[in-house]
């Protein structure tokens, strides 16, 4: 920061400005301009004016004020400045609130500053639109702008540190959405512009900083423009509106100190008043203090505030919305107190101030003030460093009997020493400074550090007047200190309890004091004699240990000292019964109270001018209906505290001290009945006090009811009528009949008694449904939370977990994550959603894993070595889930086997007896030669295989499997390796290509940590291989690209090695698909001759990277309707390349180039069809139809030839699923056989596809379907049973045939049809029949070929279908064209037949292929018809393009998991097919054909109107999610809960299951029913392996329990029931005590740590056998659990009409009818689902609702059986007491 000099010329322009950041920028903090003095100014919009350079800002604060809102609490930010020119300090609001209001009210002497306010509106509307918005810098000293002719657009990226405490502020001047963070702290809005960074504006930043760091002025300034008072090109950032202004003229700050700042001459502080405290209106108070340490005077302004509300004058009121938050500020008079020295704001959740005073002789004291409490004299405590309870006691602890290095324990300071107060903090704590400079730190409590205490004075100042509301705590402060002098009392001992001691004194002589009309009579009570509370040391440990009211200390309630309780009076005993049981505590502490009356404190509390509402000032009505709302408060109190089994009735002070006090209090006013209610829970009898004062204080009337909270509850819950029960806010509005000041302490009231109001909003909820759904959500809107639930007393608990119970089996999904937390089903809220399991404590359930465990010397050692085998634990749970889909067969091992190049192939050839020895090892040479052919071709269709299957770690280099051409030869068992002079690697580049990639497609997209780093760690190198560039597009393809730096991408290209270019360019495309980033378009276009600049050099580029590159572009540029490219890629496909060109390298633009451009043009207008929009007028379609379609000149016939495959592609793409009938005729194949003869086959499949493509919905499985899409001349032969014949005119059938059945491939992929395997699987057969045809002439050679293309298109069409599932069908005629040997099989055909076995088996039977546009194109580019003729061939297709089939993967193979141990289950599943669904359809045909569908289960119905229902096992594939209505899990045998996945009903669910495959099931409690959870217990108990559940077992001990169990041994904790309080437990609940992960709680923790319906069984049988002694509130919670088991059959039957008392009468003809069949039994024979009800096939399904149930599928908490039992016990303890 840096300041102007005074001397400086006058500037209209804020002198400050914030340097921290040049590239921020700078806002304005303006004020209201001031009302002309005298006169009419003419009206004109006022525009706001800036801060006044004379304004020094004092203070900053946000002060919370409370109000009546929701939260109970605003923020209000409170400025004070100081004005030096005109003798003025001024207290200014900047607007509080909301986050997006533009302005502030703030009332001056009561009136709103609206004019000024609206015509800022004006302003800003009048102002020129076409200028540009500028941002702005949320920060106080932030003043100034750069220049209004900026680009704000381009300064960059703000500093993300925010401010303390500030409330998000905006001006008026925005327009649009922005974030600040206020003031104090720059701005978070806007966006940075990467690329106009360089674009920068000449800003005179830089000069600036060096003018001001030559010493310089402000010139640069003024020559910015700003000289205009007008401009309006800064944001108005904060307003500031004047609240008062003060005349300071006679103070230190203008003249004597006037050239420092003026913050160091004054000390300001805030205090606001608690909600208690108020005005007659009902307002809240802010006190402004501001201290003048050389004046010696404090300076106070009251400030009023209001939250408008529809009572507020109108003129009060601003035109915005009544809900912005605005708060109306009033100030009041300022006040000035003199012969202040120092004064200070303390704060320990109270707030007051501590003055610093000094008379007129010069003697100094400390004391307590504000304006709603007492003036309390402070006596100096121990300094803090000296309190031995205190962190930060430095002294020492006694040493063999002494004391050593123990400082002082006082302060040891004189009034007249202490010079200052400083440094006070939010603890109490504050510094004391002497005259030599020396700080004293002391810690002065403003409340009691018992919470009881805390919480008693809270009940007492709630229900009081505001007047004197808080002063019962300055009333407790006098007490306290009374205590603390020894000499006061003319006691030598202290009291045990100060605090507690000091609140009884208060609330005893509060109510003695209703008895005494004359301060005379409080005089003469000081006249009785305090006995001593000690009389020898035992009694003075008995004082300490029994501090207040108990008869005994709590520790002898344990058992092991039970016995001096119960023992006899006779029985000899060390101690007398007269010490062990004290009963003067009462009485002690009465005399106590009167001697405080008759002190100083006591008169100046209760005198005349007392402060206190019993004092004799307010005699008659007033006094007494304090005292009543006093006693009724406590009362309240007592009975939320019996609500929290927390709060324990035996902890000092506690329940039963206050029970004791109350007693009392109740025989003083003559209130027997409450008197005989609270003597119940009195532990002494406290006669003794009565003696002291015998007759009756007051006539007060006893309240016509006891208001117990127990019989409340129960009445509302059990009983079906509700009781009458007050609450403190019921209390306040009758002694107090202030309707508006009550509304600040509703927050004080919600922190006093919680549960109460909670209930009370319960029963409110209850009254008009007793519908179970509802009335659970009722619950959770009231603030039950599983928390809550846990601390209430065990019936209550009990009656609200059995209406829980009840929506736990089916609660719907469509409630919030805390509701279903509340009814222990958060694995309902997190379905689909990748959640973290917890594990329970003692959980030792290890996952199995093959991570090995490396040290140190080993890691260094394998550093540069292989890492094959040694992955992340994500890929053992990973190979966990395959080993479960495949673990009925060795399927899946016979693939791996097939697809393994590390392994050498075993071949079988027989030798024949005219072989010589030589010739036969020739013939093996050159078998091994044939399959190496074939060895080559494996390595793509294992990366299908194995996608994304592997997490490897970070640490270790990545391997890639080699080739290992060797063959095994069979009989002879030889072993032949391949002559390696015949495969060099220059020569099966691509085969090492496809290595590279099947490795690094291994890969999971989801794995961690593959970056820039770990790539660069596994490069080869400094030369670069085939195989990292393949590596490198797979990590493309899986998404890892698009972390990796931009500047790798310049080292991998600027060797310019061919391969390496390929994957690198394919993989970056891929991983920046569609997002048409610039940077890739600039790298792809360099790769591309036709995209360079005219004149531009000529690339020395191969071919197969410009078809690269063509293709990069398709992709980036993927599904935008891109114009330009769109020419380009058309212009490429339909070039004619010159004679010229021919002879310079026209061969560039061959097929593969030409086929790259048209799948790029599709890729680019993808499904785009309908709507080409902008492209129209290029006339795309028409163009690319006479390429695909027109007749073509005979001399450029190659060139056409070669542009009609991607013409057609490009057709395809755009119109794919666009059902445009005319497009697809003109792309259909010809009508006559004469013209076939001048299209080549694969160009008539490509149109078939084509065609069927873009008529989506019309392809049928059928061969009906196959029959009409022949021309009519091939429809006789449809099924190809007839042909025993090659002949060259057959190859347009076969195409067409062959194009019919890839089109049914690419509709049905991934769906598993069986109708589409079975017809693709026959014509399969009949080519793999066609191609062993013999061949005797070149014409059926031909013939031959033609068919061994449309066989290895089927193969790849039958694996589309079937992908993922490694069908068995497909798999044995995929395995028979892997093992072809012949030497007529070329590299094309093996490798579509591994590709095949691969999809077969995708991702290890983990993935599928989709249907979206992207993954059909992505197939047809993959699975393109024309396969290579030998491992380097790419003319017709780019080999590296075989590996889009990863842009069509989709995970769907579900799988489940135990939310606590995280293993893998496998649970039956019911999948819901939605009706006339493809797969539906499917499964009804096959059915009704009586097709072989072993795969598929048993569907439960076979209309095809009907819902179509497959059981399958988890893990297992889903079909295609459009198909599925919803999935079911049924895993109740199993002991978990059921899910449901409805994703027809929620659209959403279908991207979670694409993002997140795993579903956790929670346990089921091992309560919800009596004979399922006790068949498992049993199942548990079984000896042997033979009759005991492994899978069970497992879900309900550990393995070390079940290896225990079979070996035929007890478990390690059945002696526990052996006890006699868990002897009488059965199967089942012995089963839930020994859960130790947490099944039968689902509260805290998940569970874990919850409490059981057998913990809550135990304490109720407790209660019903006196254990511990009776207790009054655990007979009540019995009676009330009686009852609510008779009338919970409410909540089963689940009806939504009628309310509790309609219900009531239901209840007792239920009574009457069947008792022994109990709704809530779990026993009924119906039930039904309590979840989203899904669409069934019937109209009548679908119109039931939930008010028709009549049963329901859970259990009750605590089952019947353990409530009769506890009826039982207590009709016993009544009969026998």
């Amino acid at each position: 920061m840096w300041q102007q000099p005074m001397e400086a010329s006058e500037s209209h322009w804020p002198r400050l400005v914030c340097l921290t950041d040049p590239l921020l920028e700078i806002g304005l903090v303006v004020t209201d301009p001031e009302t002309p003095p005298t006169g009419k100014s003419r009206k004109t919009p006022a525009t706001p004016v800036f801060l006044s350079r004379a304004e020094e800002i004092l203070h900053i604060e946000a002060v919370r004020i409370p109000v009546a809102s929701a939260m109970g609490f605003s923020e209000l930010t409170i400025v004070v400045t100081v004005n030096r020119e005109t003798n003025m300090e001024s207290f200014g609001a900047p607007l509080p609130g909301k986050k997006t209001r533009k302005n502030v009210k703030a009332e001056d002497k009561e009136k709103a500053l609206e004019n000024a306010l609206s015509s800022l509106v004006e302003a800003e509307r009048g102002s020129d639109a076409t200028r540009r918005q500028s941002r702005r810098v949320s920060s106080l000293l932030a003043r100034a702008d750069l220049s209004a002719s900026q680009d704000r657009a381009t300064f960059a990226e703000q500093s993300m540190h925010g401010g303390h405490g500030a409330r998000r502020i905006d001006s008026h001047g925005s327009q649009r959405l922005r974030l600040s963070s206020g003031y104090g702290a720059p701005s978070f809005g806007g966006t940075f512009n990467y690329n106009r960074i360089n674009h920068l504006p000449e800003a005179p930043v830089d000069n600036l900083l060096e003018e001001l760091r030559a010493g310089g002025d402000f010139e640069g300034f003024h020559n910015m423009g700003l000289d205009d008072h007008d401009f309006d090109g800064l944001e108005r950032e904060m307003l500031l509106t004047k609240i008062q202004s003060v005349n300071n003229e006679k103070t230190n700050m203008r003249y004597s100190l006037s050239g420092k700042p003026a913050k160091t001459q004054a000390k300001v502080f805030l205090l606001a008043g608690p909600p208690t405290t108020t005005d007659e209106q009902g307002r809240s108070i802010l006190l402004v203090a501001i201290q003048d340490p050389v004046e010696k005077r404090l300076q106070l302004l009251t400030l009023y505030l209001q939250a408008p509300d529809d009572n507020t004058p109108k003129k009060n009121r601003t035109k915005r919305s009544p809900n912005t938050g605005d708060l109306l500020i009033i100030p009041g008079e300022p006040r000035r107190v003199q012969s202040v020295v120092d004064s200070c704001k303390i704060s320990d959740g109270h707030e007051s101030i501590m003055i610093l005073s000094e008379d007129r002789n010069g003697g100094r004291e400390l004391s307590l003030q504000s304006p709603w409490g007492k003036v309390t004299t402070v006596t100096l405590p121990q300094l803090l460093l000296n309190n031995k309870s205190s962190l930060e006691f430095s002294g020492s602890h006694r040493v063999d009997g002494m004391v050593r290095g123990q400082r002082p324990p006082g302060v040891n300071l004189t009034g007249t020493q202490i010079d200052a107060i400083c440094y006070p903090d939010s603890r109490g704590t504050v510094d004391l400074r002497d005259k030599d400079g020396i700080y004293h730190r002391i810690r002065v409590r403003l409340q009691p550090a018992s919470p009881q205490v805390r919480v008693v004075l809270d009940a007492c100042r709630s229900v009081l007047h505001a007047s004197y509301a808080d002063r019962v705590v300055a009333g407790w402060w006098q007490v306290m200190q009374w205590l603390q002098d020894s000499k006061s009392r003319g006691l030598e001992h202290i009291v045990a309890d100060t605090e507690w001691s000091a609140v009884v004194i208060l609330l005893l002589s509060s109510f003695l004091a209703l008895w005494h009309n004359s301060e005379t009579s409080l005089r003469t009570l000081g006249n009785d004699s305090v006995k001593a509370g000690a009389k020898n040391k035992w009694n003075a440990v008995q004082v300490r240990e029994t501090p207040n009211s108990s008869s005994c200390p709590p520790w002898m309630r344990t058992k092991s000292w039970q016995w001096m309780l119960d023992e006899t009076p006779d029985a000899p005993s060390v101690v007398s019964t007269e010490s062990v049981l004290p009963n003067n505590f009462l009485s002690f502490h009465l005399t106590l109270a009167k001697r405080w009356m008759a002190s100083a404190g006591g008169l100046s509390a209760f005198g005349f001018e007392g402060y206190l509402p019993t004092a004799l000032g307010r005699m008659g009505e007033p006094r007494n209906m304090a005292a009543w709302s006093i006693l009724l408060a406590l009362h309240l109190l007592v009975e939320e505290q019996k609500l929290n089994v927390l709060s324990s009735e035996y902890s000092s002070p506690g329940q039963t001290d206050l029970k004791a006090l109350l007693h009392q209090l109740s025989k003083w006013l003559g209130w027997h009945r409450y008197a005989a209610f609270y003597a119940l829970g009195v532990q002494a009898e406290p006669a003794s006090a009565d003696d002291l004062f015998p007759t009756v204080l007051a006539d007060l009337a006893e309240p016509p009811s006891e208001y117990c909270v127990l019989t409340w509850i129960q009445g509302h819950l059990a009983g079906g009528h509700g009781t009458e029960y007050p609450t403190l806010s019921d209390l306040y509005a009758n002694a107090t009949r202030d309707r508006v000041g009550g509304k600040l302490r509703d927050q004080l009231w919600a922190m006093l008694t919680p549960r109460t109001l909670m209930f009370e909003r319960l029963f409110a909820s209850l009254k008009t449904t007793t519908h179970r759904l509802e009335a659970v959500a009722a619950i959770h809107r009231c603030g039950f939370t599983p928390q809550i639930l846990e601390t209430l007393p065990e019936a209550i608990l009990t009656a609200l977990r059995d209406v829980i119970s009840t929506c736990q089996p089916n609660p719907p999904p469509s409630w919030p994550k805390e509701l279903l937390a509340l009814v222990g089903r958060t694995d309902v809220s997190s379905v689909l959603q990748p959640t973290k399991p917890w594990q329970t404590l003692g959980y030792d359930v290890s996952v199995p894993s093959h991570e090995a465990e490396w040290d140190f010397r080993t890691l260094c050692q394998n550093l540069q070595g292989p890492n094959d085998h040694v992955e992340d634990a994500g890929a053992a749970e990973r190979q966990a889930v395959v080993r479960s889909l495949f673990r009925e067969d060795r399927r899946l091992n016979e693939a791996q086997s097939m697809l393994s190049t590390s392994k050498h192939r075993v071949v079988r050839l027989d030798p024949k007896p005219e072989w010589t020895e030589a010739d036969y090892l020739e013939k093996q040479k050159d078998l091994v030669a044939t399959i190496a052919t074939s060895t080559l071709a494996i390595s793509a269709g294992r990366g299908l295989l194995h996608f994304a299957l592997r997490y490897p770690l970070l640490t270790q280099k990545y391997q890639i499997s080699a080739f290992n051409l060797s063959c095994l030869v069979k009989p002879a068992n030889n072993m032949v390796s391949v002559d390696k002079s015949m495969f060099p690697e220059e020569k099966i580049s691509w085969a090492f290509f496809h290595q590279g990639v099947s490795g690094g497609l291994a890969i999971s997209p989801q794995a961690k940590g593959i970056d820039t780093s770990w790539i660069l760690y596994n490069k080869p190198g400094q030369d670069l291989s085939n195989r990292h560039a393949g590596f490198l597009l797979a990590l493309g393809l899986n998404g890892h690209l698009k972390s990796v730096a931009r500047w790798v991408a310049f080292k991998y290209l600027t060797p310019k090695h061919t391969m390496t270019t390929i994957g690198l360019l394919l993989g970056l495309a891929a991983s920046y698909i569609g997002t048409m980033d610039a940077l890739m378009t600039r790298l792809l276009s360099v790769h591309v001759t036709r995209m360079l600049p005219r004149g531009a050099a000529d690339l020395n580029l191969s071919t197969a990277t410009q078809t690269t590159g063509v293709m990069g572009i398709g992709l980036v540029y993927c599904n935008s309707q891109h114009r330009r490219m769109s020419e380009i890629m058309l212009s490429e496909i339909e070039h004619v390349d010159t004679e010229e060109e021919e002879e310079e390298g026209g061969a560039v633009r061959d097929e593969s180039y030409r086929l790259a451009a048209g799948f790029a043009l599709g890729f680019i207008n993808l499904g785009k069809g309908g709507d080409l929009g902008g492209l129209r007028d290029m006339h795309l379609t028409e163009k690319l139809l006479t390429m695909a379609t027109a007749t073509k000149r005979l001399e450029l016939v190659h060139i056409l030839d070669w542009s009609a495959a991607g013409a057609v592609v490009a057709i395809a793409f755009i119109y794919m699923k666009s059902e445009d009938h005319i497009v697809a005729r003109k792309i259909d194949v010809p009508d006559t056989l004469l013209q076939f003869d001048y299209v080549r086959p694969d160009i008539l499949l490509l149109r078939t596809v084509a065609k069927n493509l873009i008529l989506w919905s019309e392809v049928d499985p059928t061969f009906e379907w196959v029959e009409g899409g022949l021309p009519a001349e091939y429809r006789s032969r449809y099924q190809l049973t007839n042909v025993s014949k090659l002949q060259s005119r057959d190859l347009p059938f076969f195409s067409i045939l062959a194009g019919l059945c890839f089109a049914l491939g690419l509709r049905f992929a991934g769906s598993a049809n069986v109708r589409v395997r079975d017809l693709l699987v026959h014509y399969l057969d009949q080519f793999m029949r066609i191609v062993r045809i013999p061949v005797d002439n070149y014409d059926s050679e031909l013939a031959r070929n033609n068919a061994c293309m449309c066989l290895d298109v089927l193969a790849l069409s039958c694996a589309t279908v079937m992908a993922g599932t490694g069908d068995i069908i497909v798999l044995r005629r995929l395995r028979a064209l892997h093992g072809r040997d012949d030497t007529t099989t070329s590299y094309g055909s093996h490798l579509a037949a591994h590709l095949a076995i691969g999809a077969l088996f995708l991702g290890s039977g983990t993935a599928t292929f989709g249907t979206t546009n992207l993954a059909i194109a992505s197939l047809l580019v993959a699975f393109y018809p024309l396969f290579p003729a030998n491992v380097q061939d790419n003319r017709s297709h780019l080999q590296a393009f075989r590996h889009f089939w990863v842009l069509a993967t989709e995970p769907r193979c579900l799988v489940t998991k135990d939310l606590v141990t995280n293993q893998s289950l496998n649970v039956p599943i019911h999948i819901h097919l939605r009706p006339d669904s493809p797969s539906a359809i499917a499964v009804a045909a096959s059915q009704t054909t009586s097709m072989n569908n072993n795969d598929e289960g048993n569907p439960s119905n076979s209309s095809r109107s009907a819902t179509i229902i497959l059981r399958r096992q988890t893990p297992c594939l889903l079909p295609p999610l459009d198909d599925v209505a919803r999935v079911e899990t049924d895993a109740k045998a199993l002991g978990y809960w059921d899910l449901t996945i409805p994703f027809s009903n929620t659209p959403k669910l279908r991207d979670d299951f694409r993002r997140n495959q795993t579903v956790y099931l929670r346990r089921r409690p091992a309560n919800e029913g009596p004979f399922s959870s006790t068949l498992r217990a049993l199942s548990l108990a079984a000896v042997g392996g033979a009759g005991a559940d492994d899978a069970t077992a497992m879900m309900e001990g550990s393995d070390r329990d079940l290896q225990q169990r079979k070996g035929g041994g007890e478990p390690s904790l059945e002696w526990v029931f052996g006890l006699d309080g868990l002897a009488g437990l059965s199967v089942a609940e012995r089963t839930m005590v020994l859960d130790r992960f947490g099944a039968g709680g689902g509260g805290v923790g998940e569970g874990e740590g919850a409490t059981t319906a057998v913990d809550a069984r135990l304490v109720l049988r407790a209660g019903a056998q006196g254990v511990g002694g009776w207790s009054r509130d655990r007979l009540l919670g019995l009676r009330f659990l009686f009852e609510w088991a008779e009338r919970r059959v409410v909540y089963a039957q689940g009806r939504g009409d009628g309310g509790a008392e309609k219900q009531h009468e239901e209840v007792e003809k239920a009574k009457g009818k069947g008792k022994g069949k109990k709704a809530g039994s779990g026993r009924g024979k119906k039930k039904v689902s309590l979840g989203v009800t899904t669409q069934e096939a019937t109209s009548a399904e679908q119109e039931k609702t939930t008010d028709e149930i009549t049963a329901m599928d859970g259990a009750w908490w605590l089952r019947d059986s353990a409530i009769e039992e506890l009826k039982g016990m207590t009709w016993l303890a009544g009969r026998e007491g």
